[in-house]
């Protein structure tokens, strides 16, 4: 139930958000159509403000608006209440039935237009406002219904778990009475049934016939962890064998490397040092072609220099030649 009044109240919420939205247009719309420095705007402002003489509508958007006192309020409406308040007391009585002179017919009819528009909304939004109060209060009322209800349950509950705890305890301390048959009794001390029974052990037939059949799954279990066991020790001892003859292949071919180590180099040598320290002699050769490029290219290069030279000489000589000529 109170997630049907939130869903209530939140339907409500909205319907009064569309309501605001229309009276903001209303009141842009009614701006729009008075223009700029229009000499009846007080006039046809105090029109389309005119307030209905109602004290139950009065004391509902009271206390709607006592709930509703964070939200946002329309600027432009702020401005005409302003403009109202400074041309002088709300009470003042007017003739808004008459269009004065020099007044645009259109425009007045369209203020009363809006002004009934106007009373509209503020009526609708009036009767929202009323019905989300009445929510909220429902809620609030069956919320505190619901954190009452749930504490006396949470309470309750732990009563009947401490309840019942003290009962099992007061159970366990009480001395049954068990009248049981001769054949029923396999209680034997000697191969005799003795006289006192304070050891002995009473339960059903059920829990025996379980008790022996976990006995024998017990053994078959057993059984098969000894064949387990087996399987893993003759596992174990293989690779403890396979560990080892791995060990002696391992110092047969160590004995061999360093054999022929001494045999080739006539001592033990580090082939990873070596390795770590040796010369690339791929980018050894690289580096000498490079070297050998580039002494070809500086000559060939220093050809080329010095026949730009001679044909620079050429060209000087043959300029002067023609500058004598001329």
């Amino acid at each position: 139930k109170l997630k049907s009044y939130l869903a209530q109240m939140e339907d409500r919420k909205c319907e009064i958000v569309k309501l605001q939205e229309c009276e903001k247009a209303l009141y842009a719309n009614f701006q729009a159509s008075l223009g700029e420095n229009n000499e009846f705007t007080h006039f046809l402002t105090k029109v389309l403000k005119k307030k209905i003489k109602c004290m139950e509508k009065k004391d509902i958007e009271r206390e709607a608006d006592e709930e509703d006192e964070n939200e946002e309020e329309n600027d432009e409406e702020s401005n005409l209440r302003a403009d109202e308040e400074n041309s002088g007391s709300e009470d003042e009585v007017f003739d808004d039935s008459v269009c004065p002179m020099n007044c645009n017919e259109a425009l007045f009819q369209n203020t009363i237009q809006l002004q009934q528009k106007r009373l509209e909304i503020e009526k609708a939004l009036t009767e929202e406002k009323k019905v989300a109060a009445n929510l909220r209060k429902k809620y609030r009322a069956l919320a505190k219904k619901a954190k009452v209800v749930e504490t006396s349950l949470d309470t309750v509950d732990r009563e009947l778990e401490t309840f019942q705890w003290e009962k099992q305890q007061k159970l366990n301390e009480l001395h049954v009475v068990v009248p049981l048959k001769l054949h029923q009794v396999e209680y034997l001390v000697n191969g005799e049934m003795p006289s006192d029974f304070s050891q002995a052990l009473v339960f059903t037939n059920q829990s025996l016939e379980y008790l022996q059949k976990r006995i024998v799954d017990l053994h078959n279990e057993k059984i098969m962890q000894r064949e387990i066991y087996k399987e893993a020790q003759e596992q174990h001892k293989q690779l403890v064998q396979d560990k080892k003859e791995m060990e002696i292949s391992i110092r047969r071919l160590q004995e061999k490397c360093n054999h022929l180590m001494m045999k080739k180099f006539g001592r033990l040598v580090d082939f990873e040092a070596v390795q770590a320290h040796s010369v690339n002699i791929r980018v050894e050769e690289l580096e000498v072609q490079i070297m050998e490029k580039e002494y070809l290219h500086s000559l060939e290069l220093k050809e080329w220099e010095e026949r730009i030279l001679e044909l620079q000489q050429q060209l000087m000589k043959l300029t002067k030649e023609n500058t004598g000529k001329l």
